[in-house]
């Protein structure tokens, strides 16, 4: 801290047996896996617990005993050896042990309790000189040292002292880095008070700079935040007030941003924050003379303080430009052009930008590079949109016309084919008048088809505005339409309360009047059953019809909607394969969906999702 080194020498205060050795086993235990010999030194009556402690942090002791990379020593063979503490003589004989483990194992891990302190009556200098000369021992050797000092039993005064000696402090689970700590010789001179004043006063400075400058990051963050999620500010409004916020947090005159390229070594301005005598948007200069090129080199941010200092006072941008300072970020655009986003200054700094400046213009670059891509991703949809727009309304003219056009063709046939029919009377035979009538029926079907499909291209350009529709009304209209149908196969069609939808009335007349149809021509055998209901999802309203009849297979629910799609022959079941394909369409006008839900044998249900009517003006 504060420029001394900081060697491996721990404090571990603990204040309950689990918490010791919540640290202690997986110390030793690392130690153990790296190849070192580790030493851990307790009392004579606690060895037993230890052992059983470090069998619980997952340790196979005596395998480890048993090869001498473990040692448990105790405080009578090594601290008090001699029936007193003499640190001198300690600090020997940890040199001895440190040398010998290192000849034969990585490195020397040492663990060991101090209570004993108190046993012996050694004085708080003692045994802080002590921890002292501890921290110059391990300076310089493969070794790591953690002492541990039992919370409950250490008077505060001693612990106070064990913190300012120890570089490395472990307390509650966590390791930490001590800024208390204080070097042998200024804990242990003459001028220890002068110092500790010294330093208290150093931290209390330091503290409350670190308190500042995060206070400051904080609100310049805040800020950015605010300008970035403004729904009311357009692009280039968050972008000028950005560049407001880079200048004012580096202190730099302006901010921009450039298209580059650096395969054509292409620069060119494209935005600037203020008035410049040279920068305005359109100036294009070759990206390898501007300051631009260096984060283009690296994909990431890049500053230049002051470029008579850093060798780049040669560069275009410096001569002509009068650019001093510089702070810049290479943004690669997915889909468009790369850019720098930067800010300059016609002064150079006096120091270096710092990685807190490096990382804020870095979150600036960030939501720029978002909203570009965004852009970009918005306006190829327009264009796939409007490209799709066109498309669809050549093929609905195409299918209008040639469906328009065809009848006239088909009219004539199916008039000639009639006027045959009528003249021939009793002369033509029944093979011939057979053949006849086919060729009617195929016209009348023809007919039917193109009626089918002049309706079908006809659903987005001859619809009406979708306003609200009352469902009730629009079924009664059906329900009278179909009315001899009904009663021809007694059916019978229950309708529900239904409501109150935004729609073309006369298309969501004919959506109901196919789906009622197709359930009551494909009832089967019995009579139809039909039931109509309504249920409100959100803004939307999911409309139902159900019925009794044949249902449909599972791998033809999609089928279904193509046009011309038919699941049954002719001589089955009658129609032109249109009717699905119109009410798919006619939904999807409405900004609904439509699906079935079916089983062979058991009914299907068509369900049609149409958005409830806008509130009354």
């Amino acid at each position: 801290m504060d420029g001394d080194f900081c060697n491996d020498h721990f404090a571990l205060i603990y204040e309950s047996r689990s918490d010791q050795f919540a640290a202690i086993a997986p110390f030793i235990r690392q130690g153990l896996e790296r190849g070192e010999r580790c030493m851990y030194v307790v009392g004579e009556d606690e060895a037993t617990e230890v052992r059983s402690a470090l069998r619980n942090g997952g340790i196979d002791v005596d395998a480890a005993l048993e090869s001498g990379a473990l040692v448990i020593e105790t405080i009578e063979n090594t601290y008090l050896k001699t029936g007193s503490f003499d640190a001198d003589e300690m600090m020997d004989r940890y040199a001895e042990i440190i040398e010998e483990a290192t000849a034969d194992y990585e490195a020397f891990r040492l663990a060991a309790e101090m209570s004993w302190i108190l046993e012996a009556e050694v004085s708080v200098e003692e045994s802080m000189a002590y921890e002292s000369k501890v921290n110059a021992l391990f300076d310089d050797e493969d070794a790591i040292a953690v002492c541990q000092y039992d919370r409950d039993r250490f008077p505060p005064t001693v612990l106070r002292d064990v913190v300012r000696v120890h570089p490395h402090l472990i307390y509650d689970n966590t390791v930490c880095h001590n800024f208390y700590y204080t070097p042998p010789e200024e804990f242990c001179g003459p001028n220890q008070p002068r110092h500790e004043l010294d330093r208290m006063l150093g931290t209390l400075l330091d503290r409350t700079e670190a308190k500042t400058e995060l206070q400051e990051r904080e609100r310049y963050q805040q800020r950015q935040n605010e300008i970035i999620s403004d729904p009311d500010s357009s692009f280039e409004e968050k972008l000028q007030d950005l560049f407001d916020l880079g200048s004012e947090r580096f202190d730099l005159e302006l901010g921009g941003m450039a298209r580059v390229d650096p395969d054509d070594d292409r620069f060119e301005l494209e935005y600037v924050s203020g008035d410049h005598n040279r920068f305005e948007p359109g100036v294009e200069l070759p990206l390898s003379e501007t300051f631009c090129a260096l984060p283009a080199e690296t994909g990431s941010t890049a500053s230049v303080a002051d470029p008579d200092v850093d060798g780049y006072a040669d560069l275009e941008s410096c001569r002509e430009f009068g650019v001093r300072a510089y702070l810049g970020t290479y943004l690669e655009i997915d889909g468009g052009s790369d850019r720098a986003f930067a800010f300059v200054d016609s002064d150079a700094r006096n120091e270096p930008f710092s990685d807190d400046e490096h990382a804020f213009l870095q979150s600036m670059g960030q939501w720029v590079k978002y909203e570009l891509e965004q852009h970009h991703r918005e306006r190829e949809l327009e264009r796939t949109i409007d490209r799709l727009e066109e498309s669809n309304e050549r093929l609905e003219q195409f299918a209008y016309a040639a469906s328009h056009d065809l009848q006239e063709p088909l009219r004539m046939v199916s008039s000639y084919l009639q006027l045959i029919e009528r003249r021939t009377g009793d002369d033509l035979s029944e093979e011939l008048r057979e053949f006849l009538s086919f060729a009617v029926d195929g016209a009348e079907r023809m007919r039917r088809m193109i009626e089918g499909l002049l309706a079908y291209s006809r659903v987005e350009t001859r619809g009406e505005p979708l306003e609200p529709v009352e469902l009730d009304e629009v079924v009664e209209d059906v329900r009278e339409n179909l009315q001899v149908r009904l009663d021809e196969t007694d059916a019978e069609l229950s309708v529900e309360p239904l409501p109150r939808v935004q729609g073309d009335g006369n298309q969501l007349r004919q959506l109901l009047q196919n789906l009622l149809s197709n359930a009551i021509k494909y009832s089967g055998e019995t009579p139809p059953r039909i039931e109509v209901t309504a249920e409100r999802d959100g803004t939307m309203w999911e409309l139902s019809v159900r019925d009794e009849g044949i249902g449909i297979e599972d791998d033809a629910r999609e089928r279904i909607f193509d046009i011309f799609d038919r699941l049954h022959g002719r001589e089955e079941y009658d129609g032109t394969g249109i009717g699905l394909a119109l009410c798919e369409r006619i939904v999807e006008r409405h900004g609904g969906e439509i699906w079935v839900e079916s089983e062979p044998g058991e009914g299907s249900t068509f369900s049609v999702t149409l958005r409830k009517a806008a509130p009354a003006e």
